[in-house]
This record gives structure tokens, sequence and C-alpha cells, in this order.
């Protein structure tokens, strides 16, 4: 395509920290090698940034849709009548090449009436379930990282001497026990949070208020009279139910004198009513009991079931870099954060950073091994792996799948059986090889010992596979 062409895109991915911003530099990259003028908003985990202008939309000839956890009926709303490019956000650093040559022949025009959303002919794609499960997760993460940092502060503090006196001691509250008892507020509130913005990816605004209210109420044991709360299972159940009921009641068509007091005080009312009793007399038990069952078993996992759970986990961590079978691991470890298990956890905070950086390093040790395109990309790889997130070994993935892949996987299984046998605990999400400093991963020690064998191992299976699959070959 040689015209000159104004673009705007929107890129998300479900945790907000990699695929978000590499996907726009890469998108913002090709775009100026051609000509065109773009415009990326990115929707991370520290918010929307570069939010596109009425006026940059409106002049726009093409949106381009990068995202992995969706965006809301609203949000789509502003692109009415502009012609829409959808990519899956994992998809989106492998088509960045020819979206661009492509752009008339993938585009649909975007329609939205008073009663839904339509793409084309089609009514729009809410999103895969695990697209709002990550939606949700995604906003809990600055509530369990500020509150995990804090909590971290309070504790290396005490190491260091200072005194620890609360309330309950009869005595003025240290500082340490204030920034403690802040720090602990993000993890109370993150599994309400989950829930609400699950819902809410679902139903939009009307479902947020109920979801959070009900989540709440379903993870506080007391009120429900239970051994434990719904925890992160509960906000799951209930961000996914609560979501789908208030989009079908919005379904119905209301005139528009009726259409804010029902989102306003109707909806989120009548939902708070009917959830509020089935977390009371059904699913809260439920759930709960559910819960205890499941924190009993993973603090008290014998240990011939320990090491093959730690090597699935790890393995999950390491195979699709960052895709939905990380997510899923992902997402089973971060959610036991707020029931105050961090053993499991801690796989994700090793092996999360292996493949990326085993790879960087590879590629400056054995640059032959690589296609020449990537080598600028392997300081970045190291960096980036080190200290955010696994995506980076997408592209040295890519340029060898089978030997890299499964050299990622082995060397991810093995080295979360090396992190729970070293008893590593991680406290929040941090960044990465500093966590230990920050009082986030600890022992200390041990974390860098389980790290450095995770990517020793996988630089040395690497060279193994490919070293195996070239004889094949030949």
């Amino acid at each position: 395509m040689s015209k000159k062409l104004k673009i705007v895109a929107v890129t998300n991915c479900p945790a907000g920290i990699a695929h978000t911003y590499m996907v726009a530099e890469a998108f913002e990259k090709k775009a100026r090698e051609l000509g065109h003028e773009i415009h990326v908003e990115t929707q991370g985990a520290s918010g929307v940034e570069n939010a596109l202008s009425e006026q940059q939309i409106s002049e726009a000839d093409y949106v381009i849709l990068a995202v992995g956890r969706g965006i809301t009926d609203s949000d789509k709303a502003r692109f009415s009548g502009k012609k829409i490019v959808n990519i899956k956000i994992s998809d989106a650093l492998k088509e960045v090449n020819v979206v661009f040559d492509e752009l008339e022949q993938r585009s649909e025009l975007f329609v939205t009436d008073q009663k839904n959303i339509k793409l084309g002919s089609q009514k729009s794609q809410s999103g895969s379930l695990m697209s709002h499960i990550m939606a949700g997760i995604s906003a809990a993460l600055p509530f369990v990282i500020g509150g995990g940092v804090l909590v971290a502060v309070a504790n290396i503090l005490m190491r260091f001497g200072l005194p620890y006196n609360g309330f309950e001691d009869g005595l003025v509250p240290t500082f340490t026990w204030i920034i403690e008892s802040i720090g602990y507020l993000g993890f109370k509130f993150m599994i309400p949070i989950m829930g609400a913005y699950i819902a809410n990816s679902i139903g939009d605004k009307p479902a947020l208020g109920p979801a959070f209210i009900i989540t709440y109420f379903a993870n506080d044991n007391a009120m429900l009279g239970t051994e434990s709360g719904a925890g992160f299972l509960g906000a799951i159940f209930f961000g996914i139910t609560i979501g789908y009921f208030v989009k079908w009641i919005k379904s119905f068509h209301y005139s528009k004198s009726v259409k804010s007091l029902m989102n306003l005080t109707i909806i989120p009312a009548l939902t708070i009513f009917i959830f509020g009793l089935i977390a009371y007399y059904i699913v809260g038990p439920f759930l709960g009991t559910l819960m205890s069952t499941i924190l009993n078993f993973l603090n008290n996992v014998p240990a011939q079931y320990q090491i093959p759970l730690a090597f699935i986990i790890g393995a999950m961590l390491a195979f699709d870099m960052g895709g939905p079978i990380n997510k899923i691991a992902w997402t089973f470890c971060f959610a036991l954060v707020a029931e105050k298990v961090y053993t499991w956890y801690a796989i994700v905070g090793v092996v999360a950073q292996v493949p990326p950086v085993a790879a960087g390093i590879l590629a400056y040790i054995k640059p032959k091994l690589f296609p020449e395109e990537l080598h600028d990309t392997a300081a970045s790889a190291i960096v980036v792996g080190a200290t955010v997130a696994t995506e980076p070994a997408i592209p040295f993935a890519l340029s060898d799948p089978i030997p890299m892949i499964t050299a990622n996987t082995l060397a991810g299984g093995i080295t979360g059986v090396v992190t729970i046998l070293l008893g590593i605990e991680r406290l929040a999400p941090g960044i990465g090889v500093f966590d230990p400093l920050l009082g986030l991963m600890t022992p200390g020690w041990a974390f860098y010992v389980a790290y450095a064998f995770g990517v020793i191992l996988n630089i040395v299976l690497i060279l193994f596979f490919k070293k195996i699959f070239k004889k094949k070959e030949t």
C-alpha cells in the first residue's frame, strides 16, 4: 500500500506489562518506515497512556486494535464509523511486517447503535473468558504490588531493629506497624478489585460496583460464617456471572429517559440483592469450603506431589512465554498470594525470567544460532526479561520453534522444582532480579541460585536441542 495513511491504534495485553508496549513500539517503528502517520494508545498496567484524541480518531483512515484483554463497549464506541483491523496481541509482533500492507483487506466498518455494538454485520466479540479474567488481574496488580512493597519495607526495617507495635499491644502504633497495615490493605482489596474488573470487562460500568461488593462479601469468612472466604475462585465466579447478568439486563431496549436510571440505580441494586443472597446461602459457603481444601492441600503438599506440581507449573510458564498456558499457571500462583500462600508464586518469579535472559545471553555467546535481525534485540531481551516479563523470548523462539520451545519448557519445569526445593517465597510482583533486594523474594541467596541455575540450564538445553534438530535436518 503506497498511499500515505493516518492510522490510530490501541494496544493492551492481559498483564498490561510487556506486549502492550512492545507492540506499540513495533507499530510506530514500522509505520514510520512506510511513511504513515500513526498514534498508538497503550492500555497497560500503569493505565491509559497517549490517549487518542477525538481529532486523531476522526482523521484516521484505519484503526488497529491489538488487544489481549479486550476493550469495553463504551471504549469501542468512540471508533464508530471507522475501518477497524482486529489483531490478537499475541500475534501482533509476528504480523507487524504485513499488517500495514493489508489494512484494506482486513478491515471492517465498525458501526454502533443504542442497543449494541456491531462490527460489519457481526456482533463484536466480547473476548474470551481468559481475557476477562486477565482484565481483572491487570486491575488488581497495582494493589498487590504497592501493598507488597510496603509490607516488604516494614519487614526490612524490623530487621534493622526498628520497633513493631500496634493497637493490639496497648501501645502507640509504630511506623513499621502503620506501613505494614496499609500494605496489607492491598492484599485485602486485591480480590474484590479482581472480581469487579472481570465483571466490568464483560458488563461495563454498571457491573463494576456490584461485583466489588459481592466479591468482598464472599471473601470475608467472618461475614459468611465459614472457615475461609471464597478467595480468587469467588472473584472469578462472581466477576463472570455478575458481568454476564448485567450485560443481559442491559441488552433489553429501554427509553433514553429510563436508561440512566437503570445503569446507575436499578441494575446495581438488583444485582447486589440477587447475588448477595446467592453468595450467602449457596456459592459463598461452597467456594469457602473448596478454598479451605485447596489451601490446606497447598500448605501441606506431600513431598511426592510437590515436585511434579512444581515441574508442571514451571513448564507451563516457560512453554508459550506469556501466552494462554503461561497465563493459566501465572493466574493460579498469583491468586494464592491473597491467601498468604507465597511458595508457588516464587516459581513465577524465577521461571518467568529465564527464557528471555537465556536467549539474550546465548545471542551474544553464539550469534550464529539466531537470525541477524535478532542480534540487536539481545540486550533488551536480557534487561526486560530480567525485570519485567517472559515475552522478549518470543522472537527467539519463533526463529527456531521446536528446539527453542522444547529447551525453554524443560528448563522451566526443572527450575520450578529447584525453586520449591530451596523453599523460596515471593510476597508480591516486583522487578525481577531486584525482588530480593526489596524483600519481595526470600531467601535472597536461594533466589539467585535458582535463577542462575535456570538460565545456565536453559542455555545448555538450547545448544543441545539445536544441535540435535540440526542433525535431523541434514
